[in-house]
């Protein structure tokens, strides 16, 4: 009988997207060949590099502008 390797720790989380990011990334995902959690989380993966520094500081825009 096989046993199941033990895959990498994981933590999953749920996300509530504004009208239109879904189809966004979607699209994304099918013009580069990905699936759509390969795309999130390249995204997070992107957008973590580019923000760390010493405080991880960010500059919000205004409510209106997230979605």
């Amino acid at each position: 009988m096989r046993r199941k390797q033990k895959s990498k720790a994981t933590d999953r989380l749920t996300v509530t997207l504004a009208e239109g990011q879904r189809q966004a990334l979607q699209s994304i995902a099918e013009k580069n060949g990905a699936t759509l959690a390969f795309i999130v989380r390249f995204a997070l993966r992107e957008f973590i590099r580019l923000h760390t520094d010493g405080q991880l500081r960010l500059t919000f825009p205004s409510g209106e502008e997230l979605g």
